[in-house]
């Protein structure tokens, strides 16, 4: 199958489907743009450490950007999916930037699952996601 041949299927099903077009977004300096909510999605992120083969450091992943048009809580909500699975969202301020620059568009960028490490105490730290996106927000 050549690239047009590949380039009609992901359309084709895009459309069925409903999956939105995804871009990759420009990375910045580092892992520094935080998720929030990640706290709602300790078991997605615990899955997908250990399916992804973490072993006590920062895994890193790809996350897809998704404007999430109807969410009840944030008009501008922007989501975070890794592997097709939830993990968090923009901050408020940020989903309103990278809104703009995505449209209706989803956008691909490089993240780090961090975390689940062991504390002092005996308990676990919680899992988070940072991404490594620029700012300002745009495409690459």
């Amino acid at each position: 199958m050549d690239a047009d041949d590949m380039n009609f299927v992901t359309d084709f099903f895009s459309a069925l489907f409903g999956f939105r077009k995804s871009s990759i977004l420009a990375p910045g300096r580092g892992w520094i743009v935080p998720v929030v909510g990640e706290v709602a999605y300790q078991e997605v992120l615990r899955y997908l450490y250990r399916e992804k083969g973490g072993n006590g450091h920062d895994l890193k992943v790809v996350a897809v950007v998704t404007p999430e048009d109807g969410n009840e809580f944030d008009a501008n909500a922007v989501r975070i999916d890794i592997d097709g699975r939830t993990v968090g969202y923009f901050s408020r301020e940020m989903a309103v930037e990278y809104r703009a620059v995505l449209g209706a568009d989803a956008g691909q960028c490089g993240a780090k699952i961090v975390g689940g490490f062991e504390l002092e105490d005996g308990n676990i730290a919680n899992f988070g996601v940072k991404l490594n996106l620029a700012w300002p927000p745009r495409m690459k």
